[in-house]
């Protein structure tokens, strides 16, 4: 049995973030929570760390941790390519095939690219989005969401393909907040809970579905995440601005995500990496 000290490889911390994304789409966190466990994944070096992350949480099946066979690759020299080819293309691949138009270039604040990296030319793929992934979909919920609550201001959202979970402050008491599932309609809202009163919130109505969706679109290409059976968008804001994190996982335990600004512009990348 493999040493809780033993070094992590990315595919170990693929496989915890994996299993983080199937917990969180079974109610098992929030989304908070959810991002919080991924980023500690992401940066884990031991097996122990990351048994740790998912110590208290019903999984499918066990999640083999097995010791490293050989040592990984530089991270650094794998993501430059992506950082590079993200700015100069601007805001991820897929938008001009899923919107139908062209973004402001992209910008990445993510880290220094190494001086001389190549950049491999990346064809688009064009995916054929369905649900809440579509520009159509996206300004139903927000209209929806006015409807019944006479506002589309949240703490945060989480949309996937066909369905969103929205965590909102109650009125006149910003240091609470209720959660709402919508399908086609608005269900909830949960019994109140406490949130940080400080927390920006976000307005749905001024995020542009087709850039935002465009990110999505362009996942599987950005994140080198082949066939993903699993992909979402979480929009909230952090105390720097609205943000939108991407994340995309599939049936092999890649795991990926990017956060970038509502023009599109490119925060941060954390592609699947292949050993």
């Amino acid at each position: 049995m493999s040493s809780l000290r033993t070094r992590a490889r990315d595919a170990d911390r693929n496989a915890l973030c994996n299993a983080l994304d199937t917990a969180y789409a079974e109610g098992q966190m929030d989304g908070a929570e959810h991002r919080e466990r991924t980023a500690t994944a992401l940066r884990a070096t031991t097996l122990g760390e990351l048994k740790a992350l998912v110590a208290d949480l019903q999984l499918e099946r066990p999640i083999a941790l097995l010791p490293p066979d050989r040592p990984p690759r530089s991270r650094g020299a794998r993501w430059a390519g992506v950082l590079v080819a993200l700015a100069l293309l601007g805001v991820g691949f897929g938008i001009g095939h899923a919107a139908g138009r062209s973004s402001a270039p992209a910008t990445t604040t993510s880290g220094a690219v190494a001086a001389g990296a190549p950049v491999a030319p990346v064809a688009p793929v064009v995916v054929t989005p369905a649900g809440l992934h579509t520009p159509e979909g996206f300004d139903r919920l927000v209209g929806d969401l006015r409807a019944r609550l006479g506002t589309a201001v949240v703490a945060d959202a989480t949309v996937y393909p066909d369905y969103a979970v929205l965590t909102v402050p109650v009125e006149g008491s910003p240091g609470r907040a209720q959660s709402y599932t919508y399908r086609g309609g608005l269900d909830g809202p949960s019994p109140a809970g406490t949130r940080d009163a400080d927390q920006p919130v976000v307005d749905l109505a001024t995020i542009d579905a087709r850039t935002a969706l465009g990110l999505v679109a362009g996942a599987p290409e950005s994140l080198k995440v082949a066939d993903p059976t699993s992909r979402y968008m979480i929009i909230d804001d952090e105390g720097e601005g609205p943000r939108i994190a991407v994340h995309a996982s599939n049936d092999n335990g890649e795991t990926g995500y990017l956060e970038a600004r509502p023009d599109g512009s490119i925060i941060a990348v954390h592609p699947h990496e292949a050993i």
